[in-house]
């Protein structure tokens, strides 16, 4: 029988995978870091990817006026349905009232 040897996958934190991105931007190749780190270039470059886009969120969400704006214009919108949904409910009751009056069910 043929003894198969199976890899076992590192499993990586996310403070490890911060600390190999940190690294490698102390570096000026990609190579040496995944080298020293034994992670492949495709994995650090995807994590890289991540922390990334994460910081454009981070970023974004940071502009108050930007956010107080969005927040004023969800309130309004707000106090336009609540509006327009108290009129249909008296719309509605007035059609209800209209129908007894008729006979109508």
């Amino acid at each position: 029988m043929e003894k198969t040897t199976q890899k076992t996958r590192k499993s990586w934190s996310a403070d490890d995978k911060i600390s190999v991105i940190r690294k490698h931007m102390q570096k000026s190749k990609m190579v040496d870091t995944c080298e020293e780190n034994r992670v492949h270039p495709t994995m650090l470059s995807a994590w890289i990817k991540t922390v990334l886009e994460a910081g454009r969120e981070a970023l974004a969400g940071s502009n108050k006026k930007e956010f107080r704006e969005k927040e004023k214009l969800i309130s309004t919108y707000q106090k336009e349905i609540d509006r327009k949904n108290r009129i249909i409910a008296e719309l509605t009751g007035e059609i209800i009232d209209l129908k007894k009056e008729n006979g109508e069910s």
